[in-house]
Order: structure tokens, then C-alpha cells, then sequence
């Protein structure tokens, strides 16, 4: 069985081409390794409009869930080297908690939504206050 199912942050911009979507997940380890790294950093790959949602929704720094399988790559370099590689191959992608696009996007209408509500309210209140005698 290929399933690999983690939590991390987004510890790159996302690089996009093709339909092919790359970044690293950063996993924070449970001890810190003589060496002195507290995470490990895991390639994810994704594709089609799966790519395009990840694109649009997450940013450096989100905090996301995924699942997905584990992908072994093969390639010789120009000198006729071969190198070996691998990737996490993500399925679904959870957003748990959000510093960029989204997040921003939303304030952005919530704010944009009450500015309307409150020129509404205003606009009443000048109607009604005109259209009625006031008794002093």
C-alpha cells in the first residue's frame, strides 16, 4: 500500500507549468536531530485542476493537510548521469489555516460587504430623518 497522509506549511511558493504544480511541505519533527533540523521537507506534486485550486487557494507559510502516494522518479542529466528523485503524488489537500490569497480575498469581500451595508444604512437614515418633522 503507496498512502502517505501528513500536516505541514507550505514552505515555498509554488512553482507552475504544464498543469504541473511543485512545492514543499514542511513537517515539523517531534525531536530535534543532532544536526540541529527540526523538519523534514517533502517535494508534493499535483496536477490539472487540483494544481489549479492549490495555485489559487494557498500560499507560503499555510498551514495544510494531504494525502496522497509516493511517486520515484528516474532521469539522466546531460552528461548521461542518472539521478534519482521522488515526490509526493498529493490527492487532497486541506486547508487548515491560511496567511495569503484566500484569506485575504475574504476579508477583502466581508469588508467590501459591510462598507455597502453601512452607505445603505446611512442613505436610510438621511430619508427618514428628512421625510419626518421632527418635533423640536
Amino acid at each position: 500500500m503507496n498512502n502517505f497522509s501528513g500536516i505541514g506549511h507550505i514552505a515555498m511558493d509554488s512553482k507552475v507549468g504544464n498543469g504541473v504544480l511543485t512545492s514543499l511541505l514542511a513537517v515539523k519533527r517531534i525531536y530535534k536531530s543532532s544536526d540541529g533540523v527540526e523538519a523534514d521537507f517533502i517535494p508534493i506534486t499535483l496536477f490539472g485542476h487540483q494544481a489549479e485550486n492549490f495555485n489559487r487557494l494557498v500560499v507560503k507559510g499555510d498551514k495544510i493537510g494531504l494525502d496522497g502516494s509516493i511517486k520515484t522518479s528516474k532521469y539522466a542529466d546531460e552528461n548521461g548521469e542518472v539521478h534519482y528523485g521522488w515526490s509526493l503524488t498529493v490527492n487532497h489537500f486541506y486547508l487548515l489555516s491560511q496567511k495569503g490569497k484566500a484569506q485575504k480575498s475574504a476579508t477583502d469581500a466581508t469588508i467590501n460587504s459591510l462598507s455597502s451595508q453601512l452607505r445603505s444604512a446611512s442613505k436610510q437614515t438621511e430619508v427618514m430623518v428628512s421625510d419626518n418633522e421632527l418635533p423640536f
